[in-house]
């Protein structure tokens, strides 16, 4: 009984080991993603807000903002859990290791505030387009 007691133990200690680190690395891996991918553009997004910070307190409020980032990024690697297993996490992340990959990292916030300046533009255009229809 006690052989079989043990066994029972070690063999469920050793599966949740194994879901525990297949998490671990599996949030590891979706945090860096999220890292490569979003990194740039939380800091973009997050720097009007930090300018709304008075000047003697900005650098204080970026320390605070950036450790928030941790506990955000964690939660946003629950969706990719959601979506993807960790071996396309792997091929992702073996995608972002080439040179185009890093290519696109590197250029996708001045490409995203190109395409805003585009979109911005689109909604005036839009906004004509749609007086015509308001009357």
């Amino acid at each position: 009984m006690r052989k079989l007691i043990f066994i029972l133990f070690v063999i469920i200690g050793t599966s949740t080991f194994a879901q525990e680190t297949e998490g671990d690395s599996f949030q590891k891996k979706a945090v860096k993603l999220i890292e490569l991918t979003s990194g740039q553009q939380f800091e973009i997004i997050s720097e009007p807000i930090v300018n709304q910070i008075p000047e003697e307190n900005r650098v204080e409020f970026k320390k605070e903002l950036k450790a928030s980032l941790k506990g955000l990024y964690v939660k946003l690697a629950e969706i990719y859990r959601e979506e993807f297993t960790e071996d396309e996490l792997d091929e992702i992340l073996a995608f972002y290791d080439t040179p185009v990959g890093k290519k696109m990292v590197e250029t996708t916030p001045k490409v995203m505030e190109k395409a805003m300046t585009v979109g911005q533009q689109w909604g005036m255009e839009l906004q004509s387009i749609m007086a015509k229809y308001m009357q």
